[in-house]
């Protein structure tokens, strides 16, 4: 269904859908696996099976790469006002965009990554993971995901090896990648599909990757996007047991931040417009000269009434006169001069912004800047509850992104397990289990160690060192020392593990030096006091 939006765009309901296929009406084959057994896979080879992948290549690109479009145009401040009819050329036509899309993008990118994720866990699966993550600037991978899934509602992921065999992290273009899933009520990802055109000495040749969920590449090309022609380029095993493109996705309807807000950003381009030109306008105000109206006319020469007149708005000027004769007992009108112009409702047009914008704040569940009170003195609860919205939508984002990354670690992992023994058994009894232990279980327990791993978002937002050192001092006696290194990691910069470290040292060092020697004599204040008889 085709729904049609206030600032003249559309919205296909269809075009943001999940890609989904009933995987018992799909074709099969056998697959053998190293332990001797086969397994029934899907065959990404059959041409059925290429047909439905090529329908929904199609769909993609009709329906929903002009959204993801539209979306991405708005993020570099291209917004519809810059594709407003022109007006003429003798008045002012300018056509502000205003940079809201991207505004409400980085706030909120920054609020929840702006500082790095960190893992615990299982201490030889959560050393693996933060090493990787410092190795592979997964940081800044992060943050490049971030902007694709506030913008457009959804983004993809790469999660595979490179050509030295070490593991890595790529953004896909969403515009140009989708996943399928099954109808099943886990909703099993079946393949991922990354299609993109490559030009070369003046030939295009059409790729179609399918990253399928047995472990295999499958990929297809054709000249010119001919998709009902692909001829299989290359079929390659790869290290991971499953579809190896992973999509983190904003919400259940894979909105972006500032879809829903079009609209006022449209209605506030305008009216800003408005003013700009209204201003500009005024600046060039018409003289108006009340005499005769005829002046310069000449209805036989080259000056015509039309002429005339013509050359006064390019002048700014006009002459004007009422009915008149001039025959005898009549006279003209009285000699007059002054500008012409148009008052404006400034302060209505202003209360008129300030509500766009506090619409869009409270729309996107952002702070309201607008609040003058914002700076103030104010209790915490108080200010809490003023960004009470902007922290449930921020919560209910960690829990969508944390999805995103449990799977992405559950297939790092997988590839880690192939080249280490990442399930080490710790003590005696665990090395005893190993032995009558299978394969299957082995893979079975990584997996279990691997859920149980905590991802620890940190909010990058303001706060007060004094309250913080406060807080911490209160907390003494009360909680761990290491929880209270961790609160004030905040302040120091320093990890809790190097300040424990610290900490210890210091311990150990005034430990020693008293039972090294003598202790020193403790000094009596009072000994060059009189004492009483």
């Amino acid at each position: 269904m085709e729904k049609k939006l206030l600032n003249g765009s559309r919205f296909d309901e269809e075009a943001n859908k999940v890609y989904r296929l009933p995987v018992n009406k799909l074709p099969k084959r056998l697959m053998g696996s190293t332990d001797g057994y086969a397994e029934e896979v899907i065959d990404f080879e059959n041409e059925d099976m290429l047909k439905m992948i090529v329908k929904f290549i199609r769909h993609h690109k009709e329906k929903q790469v002009p959204r993801l479009q539209e979306l991405k145009r708005y993020s570099l401040a291209q917004n519809n006002i810059k594709f407003t009819e022109d007006k003429s050329a003798d008045r002012a036509d300018n056509k502000i965009a205003n940079d809201w899309a991207s505004f409400i993008v980085n706030f909120k990118k920054g609020v929840l990554l702006g500082n790095p994720l960190k893992y615990s866990g299982e201490k030889t699966i959560a050393n693996k993971i933060n090493e990787f993550a410092s190795q592979s600037n997964e940081d800044y991978h992060n943050q490049l995901m971030a902007d694709d899934l506030l913008a457009l509602g959804r983004a993809y992921e790469y999660v595979g090896r490179d050509e030295y065999g070490k593991e890595t992290l790529i953004k896909f273009n969403p515009e140009c990648t989708f996943v399928i899933y099954d109808t099943t009520k886990n909703a099993n990802s079946i393949c991922g599909v990354n299609y993109y055109d490559v030009e070369f000495n003046d030939e295009t040749t059409s790729y179609v990757d399918i990253y399928a969920n047995d472990g295999f590449l499958y990929q297809f090309g054709s000249r010119e996007q001919d998709y009902d022609n692909l001829t299989l380029y290359d079929h390659d095993q790869t290290y991971f047991n499953t579809v190896q493109i992973n999509e983190w996705v904003n919400n259940e309807e894979r909105l972006g931040d500032f879809e829903k807000v079009l609209d006022n950003i449209d209605a506030y381009d305008l009216s800003q417009s408005s003013m700009a030109n209204f201003q500009q306008d005024s600046s060039e105000a018409y003289l108006v000269i009340k005499g005769n109206p005829e002046t310069a006319a000449d209805e036989e020469g080259k000056n015509t009434k039309l002429e005339v007149l013509n050359a006064m708005i390019k002048a700014r000027v006009l002459v004007l006169g009422d009915k008149k004769h001039y025959g005898e007992g009549q006279t003209g009108s009285e000699p007059d001069a002054y500008y012409l112009k148009k008052e404006y409702d400034t302060a209505g047009t202003e209360a008129y912004n300030d509500r766009l914008v506090s619409d869009m704040l409270r729309f996107t569940s952002l702070i309201d800047f607008t609040d003058e009170n914002m700076g103030g003195n104010q209790s915490g609860i108080g200010f809490r509850f003023k960004g009470w919205g902007n922290d449930n939508d921020r919560k209910n984002k960690e829990r969508m992104i944390k999805k995103a990354i449990m799977r992405r670690l559950r297939l790092l992992t997988h590839s880690w397990s192939l080249k280490d023994n990442l399930n080490k058994p710790q003590g005696f009894a665990d090395k005893v289990k190993s032995i009558f232990m299978s394969a299957d279980k082995k893979q079975e327990s990584l997996y279990d160690k691997v859920n149980e791993i905590e991802i620890l978002f940190t909010p990058n937002v303001p706060q007060s060192d004094e309250e913080i050192m406060k807080v911490i001092a209160g907390m003494v006696g009360i909680v761990s020392d290491e929880t209270l290194c961790e609160m004030a990691a905040k302040l120091t910069g320093v990890p809790a593990e190097t300040e424990i470290k610290r900490i210890k040292k210091e311990t150990d060092d005034s430990v020693n030096r008293v039972y090294d020697g003598e202790p020193e004599k403790e000094v009596d204040v009072n000994d060059d006091e009189e004492q009483p008889d």
